[in-house]
């Protein structure tokens, strides 16, 4: 399985997973609950009709971004699958059994015109699917393609949109799209600073009832199902304060050459293994991009101002 970042040093700051670096005041309160619950079964269909009554009647409670994908990967089984460049390494994982179709980078960045252009001429003698992480991961950059979305849908291209990242995006630039064709993923436990609790959900009416027949039973667990109770509750009010906060240590990111539309990005730094180990050595964790073939880059996260000065002033010192 390929690593998706992280550190076993405490004494690092991780700047390599792009989660919320603040936490909900409910955070304590959601562990106890975890614990007086953690002795019997939770079925998920237990809270999911309040689920539905905030996050849409479309949607499919799943372990994460990762259960909707593997399940995933039996509707597109067959299929010529596009997968543009750099994308997260689950896609092609979950297409193990399709025809994959790689788009190459322009750039560093997706080529999203030429992806699309592929997905149009494919569809006229295949099924095809496309995966596109909107925001994208590695480089955070946010695409506005709804229209294009719409009418390559309704030639028949299935769009699988990856949107774990959606909640750090400007509220004013996000859109959303209701189409069959069209599959949306998006999870909490980034956004809330927990990706260790697999809590996510799908949304496409027409695959409600595949999603719900395939998901694993009892697969989010004790930790999960309190998360959700504490999740209904807060109804955004957690996201509402710290988001601002973080879009804003973003903008100050463009200081160093990263400009992005979630809560990480890019920079290119020559070697970045080499880079990494500096970085290492006074504390600073960063993402090693090689696995998304960037070899010469680096990915990052937003965190906490005093976290982020120590960022730049450590990046001054390795990069020449």
């Amino acid at each position: 399985m390929e690593k998706h970042g992280g550190t076993l040093d405490e004494n690092s700051i991780d700047f390599s997973i792009s989660v919320n670096p603040y936490t909900p005041e409910w955070k304590g309160a959601l562990f106890k609950r975890c614990e007086e619950i953690s002795s019997r079964y939770t079925y998920v269909e237990w809270i999911e009709e309040r689920f539905r009554k905030i996050f849409g009647e479309d949607t499919v409670i799943t372990a994460g971004a990762t259960e909707a994908f593997s399940i995933i990967g039996r509707i597109i089984e067959g299929r010529k699958v596009i997968i543009p460049s750099p994308s997260y390494g689950e896609y092609e994982r979950v297409a193990l059994k399709s025809d994959v179709v790689k788009i190459p980078p322009r750039n560093s960045k997706v080529d999203i015109d030429i992806a699309l252009e592929v997905a149009m001429n494919l569809s006229k003698e295949h099924n095809t699917a496309i995966f596109l992480g909107n925001p994208n991961n590695p480089t955070g950059e946010y695409f506005r393609i709804e229209k294009e979305i719409e009418f390559l849908a309704n030639k028949g291209v299935l769009f699988v949109l990856d949107e774990a990242f959606i909640d750090f995006v400007d509220k004013e630039k996000r859109w959303q799209i209701d189409h069959p064709n069209v599959i949306v993923i998006r999870t909490f436990t980034k956004s809330y600073g927990m990706p260790g609790i697999r809590v996510g959900y799908v949304k496409n009416k027409s695959l409600m009832d595949f999603f719900e027949s395939n998901r694993l039973p009892w697969a989010i667990g004790s930790c999960g199902y309190a998360f959700i109770e504490f999740l209904l509750i807060d109804n955004g009010k957690f996201l509402n304060e710290s988001i601002p906060m973080i879009r804003q240590e973003a903008i100050r990111f463009r200081k160093i050459g990263i400009q992005t539309d979630a809560n990480f990005g890019i920079l290119k730094v020559g070697n970045a293994s080499a880079v990494q180990e500096s970085l290492d050595r006074v504390g600073i964790h960063v993402r090693n991009c090689g696995s998304f073939g960037l070899t010469e880059w680096i990915r990052v996260a937003v965190r906490k101002k005093e976290e982020n000065d120590r960022l730049f002033e450590a990046i001054k010192k390795v990069i020449k």
